[in-house]
């Protein structure tokens, strides 16, 4: 409903400014009161009058409750469902999502308030501890009461407070891994045909700072926006992984060239040291009785990589 009971608009109010929100992003905007309130307690109160800093968008699903009114207090309002707009949108500071939760199934409800914790840094949901019936007013279907959220599923989400015939759900958002951060992950580095290549899914995870270069690229990229817990299978290819086999990073060498103390088998892994003083390893690729082959390949060279990836901890 456009309209609802200003129980905990107060406490609403207050998180507001305590938290200072640089975007806010209210669930199902109506008469937008929660948009003026947003606008009110960051610019307005810091003295932006004039030279609004703080983004405000909205999502509405009934697009006739939207006139000049919102768009004037807005940056942006999405016309549509929720659970359709939020996965294409970035992380907000703050998300609002007052007096709705009701009006959704207890599956897309649960879908919502994971959506909410995943995209917002802090989020406030308000419900009714006592759902009224509520009929399809201002021939808004959307507007039917269909569900009751009590305190206990609530508090699964985060802390809930209640005011009056209000519940106040408020959801920090789980810890992501960024760049610089210093993480634990365990994975599985798989070829295509599923045969692994390396894992320590079984056993300690291994610690990596995101950005110093101690894994590929592709791999930083996948745990980037991760949580603790979280896991994801991320599909590397050649080029972006170790890149192309290239043949002329193998040489064939004459065996009396080769040291005498060493007796060549096909897969050993020997130092190569070059003429700046660099060392490098090659493996022995092939043995005949005259020469013998070096490969200075990475192994994964050529290879399309799939990884398993458990985020354990962002420490």
């Amino acid at each position: 409903m456009p309209s609802s009971r200003p129980s905990a608009l107060a406490q609403m109010c207050n998180r507001i400014m305590e938290k200072n929100p640089m975007s806010v992003l209210d669930i199902g905007v109506g008469f937008g009161k929660f948009g003026f309130l947003a606008r009110e307690y960051t610019d307005v109160r810091l003295g932006r009058y004039f030279d609004w800093k703080t983004r405000i968008d909205g999502i509405e699903i009934f697009e006739k409750y939207i006139t000049h009114l919102q768009r004037q207090i807005y940056d942006n309002i999405y016309i549509g469902n929720a659970t359709d707009i939020l996965p294409t949108l970035n992380q907000y500071d703050m998300i609002i999502c007052s007096d709705m939760l009701e009006h959704l199934n207890s599956k897309d409800g649960l879908l919502l308030l994971d959506l909410i914790r995943k995209k917002s840094k802090f989020a406030m949901i308000a419900t009714p501890v006592r759902v009224l019936q509520q009929e399809a007013i201002y021939n808004n279907e959307y507007e039917r009461h269909i569900s009751v959220w009590p305190r206990e599923e609530l508090k699964k989400w985060g802390d809930v407070y209640k005011f009056d015939n209000t519940f106040l759900l408020e959801i920090e958002s789980i810890k992501q891994a960024k760049m610089g951060d210093t993480i634990k992950v365990r994975y599985t580095c798989k070829f295509n045909d599923g045969t692994v290549y390396a894992s320590n899914s079984n056993g300690d995870p291994v610690q990596i700072t995101i950005g110093h270069g101690q894994v590929i690229p592709s791999f930083e990229e996948a745990v980037l926006g991760m949580g603790p817990g979280e896991c994801k299978t991320t599909m590397v290819k050649a080029a972006d992984a170790f890149g192309p086999y290239r043949k002329d990073m193998t040489q064939v060498i004459e065996r009396e060239q080769f040291p005498k103390q060493i007796e060549p088998v096909i897969g050993q892994v020997l130092q190569d040291h070059q003429e700046d003083g660099s060392v490098i390893e090659v493996k022995v690729k092939d043995v005949s009785e005259s020469t013998v082959t070096l490969d200075a390949n990475h192994p994964l060279a050529g290879k399309d990589l799939i990884y398993d990836i458990q985020l354990v901890e962002i420490i």
